[in-house]
């Protein structure tokens, strides 16, 4: 924790710094600046940080896919999946709240931090002491002191809350790129040595446990801001009565994570979520290499365009169309080149990963879209709207697993995808409502990205098939390009808006004049 200032001094110019009226300085934008050049900013960053960081963390995982076992990825989830929960309500959900409120001084911060920090201490005390029982209920004894290690996670990721809403709201996104790198790059080389000396799963908590703690002293330090013994009632009222209803929706996500994983380990096993494990690595990565860098900055920008309807529909359509745009070529390329990408990465012991994935990758081309219809909600204020439809798509998720399990891990796969198609179907008619649209209009933005994913597949699967007995790399290097190529040339044919947009975002000497947005709703989306 650095700077401030003592006394009055010091509230008066956090208060300055975190509210609207930010001074321009190289670290905050500055007022005079549209959201839409901040927001693309930001996305060029959070991209960028993204591609190096899920780009090592894939050589990372190639490596420890031939080090460990199925069974030490299946242990991981099963205790991902618990600490989830406790990360969920950690906050309270008053970092989002930072984020989308119209002011904040130094008693809304520091309210926002000491409650943190107290259900931090107190979820991870929980979490330590029920680890045996909790380990004892799934079968899994190991499980045990994964999950006591991993407690101490959470303290940590709810003393930072405060630190990282702060950038977030300042539109920092460059800070945040440089800091989540930083500890990335080095728990993957703490992983690599500890799979290497033989720590077996460890080596995999050391990872997850040397980043969140890297991460989040680089915050600290980059927020420029310490709490103070402030704490006001009715603040704290404010905040809670939005937190509950975020927090609402992170545990209808964690609940869902746990009955999806519930169901694989009990109708197939541990080794089984293990390759599931796998196969959602590797499309998670691909997503966060194209299009989930919009997340973060939309939900800010979301907050910043609610002064109108046209500037919020604006900001949602092209939001959704950039993120589709941009995730659909390499759901695409995993989908259709699985069956040797998993392979080659991770091993010949991993095919049935390879099978799942493919699935996988459709329902995440499909599903991309909820984290951007998330974040309006969140960013106009009405996070407990979003709650019903997340608990009725919960619904829907466990019904087909439930039907699915018994038919083996490739039909669970199968089950994915027909949520993710009805979790979209559902999100076109209740975002049109909040948007004052109807369902087409706002599916548009997903229905347009369709000729160009299927154009793409098309040539990728021709380029395979003509490459049949090449070398894998060779084929998969040619059918990725292929697969690029081609979405992007039907792209700019098609929807030269989109493509107009996607340009948009390169910087300036990349550009080569591309035509710019004609409206100033556009300008501000």
């Amino acid at each position: 924790m650095t700077g401030g200032q003592p006394g009055d001094e010091r509230a008066e110019e956090v208060t300055r710094v975190v509210g609207d009226e930010m001074p321009t300085s190289p670290q905050t934008p500055s007022g005079e600046e549209s959201v839409g050049r901040q927001a693309a900013r930001g996305v060029l960053w959070m991209t960028a940080q993204k591609w190096v960081a899920r780009a090592g963390g894939l050589i990372t995982i190639t490596i420890l896919t031939r080090l460990l076992h199925p069974e030490d990825f299946g242990l991981i989830a099963i205790a991902w999946t618990i600490v989830t929960l406790t990360y969920v309500l950690s906050d309270m959900g008053l970092a989002t709240y930072i984020i989308q409120a119209d002011e904040v001084d130094q008693a809304s911060l520091s309210t926002a931090f000491w409650v943190s920090l107290i259900v931090g201490v107190s979820l991870g005390g929980v979490i330590f002491l029920s680890a045996p029982p909790l380990a004892a209920a799934l079968a899994e004894p190991a499980a045990s002191p994964i999950l006591q290690a991993m407690a101490g996670l959470i303290l940590v990721i709810a003393a930072s809350s405060v630190p990282l809403a702060l950038l977030r709201r300042r539109m920092e996104f460059r800070r945040l790129a440089v800091q989540e790198v930083s500890g990335s790059l080095i728990a993957q080389v703490v992983a690599v040595v500890a799979a290497f000396a033989g720590l077996g799963v460890w080596a995999l908590v050391l990872q997850l446990m040397v980043g969140q703690v890297i991460t989040s002293v680089l915050m600290w330090v980059a927020a420029r801001w310490r709490p103070t013994a402030d704490f006001s009632r009715p603040e704290f009222r404010t905040m809670m009565r939005f937190g509950v209803q975020v927090v609402g929706n992170g545990l209808v996500g964690v609940f869902r994570g746990w009955a999806e994983t519930g169901i694989i380990v009990a109708g197939l096993g541990i080794r089984e979520l293990g390759y599931f494990n796998i196969a959602q690595r590797l499309v998670q990565t691909a997503a966060d290499l194209s299009g989930s860098a919009l997340f973060p900055v939309s939900t800010v920008a979301f907050a910043r365009s609610n002064s109108s309807m046209a500037r919020l529909r604006a900001a949602h359509a092209r939001a959704t169309g950039l993120s589709q745009t941009v995730v659909t070529p390499l759901m695409v390329y995993i989908a259709i080149s699985a069956s040797l990408l998993v392979p080659f990465l991770f091993g010949a012991e991993w095919m049935l990963s390879a099978e799942i994935a493919q699935f996988l990758a459709v329902a995440a081309a499909l599903a991309f879209g909820t984290n951007i219809d998330h974040g309006l909600h969140n960013g106009v204020g009405r996070p407990g709207r979003w709650l019903g439809f997340a608990v009725a798509i919960f619904g829907v998720s466990v019904v087909l697993m439930l039907i699915a399990v018994p038919h083996g891990a490739v039909v669970v796969a199968m089950a994915f995808v027909g949520t993710a198609l009805a979790e979209a179907i559902g999100r076109w008619v209740f975002v049109g409502r909040l948007l004052e649209q109807g369902p087409i209009q706002t599916a548009r933005p997903f229905l347009l990205v369709l000729p160009a994913a299927a154009a793409s597949a098309a040539a990728g699967l021709l380029a395979m098939r003509l490459l049949a007995g090449a070398p894998v790399l060779v084929t998969l290097a040619v059918a990725g390009l292929t697969v690029v190529l081609v979405h992007a040339g039907v792209t700019r044919l098609l929807t030269p808006g989109i493509w107009t947009d996607l340009v948009s975002l390169l910087p300036a000497r990349l550009r080569r004049g591309a035509p710019a947005r004609a409206t100033d709703a556009d300008q501000e989306a």
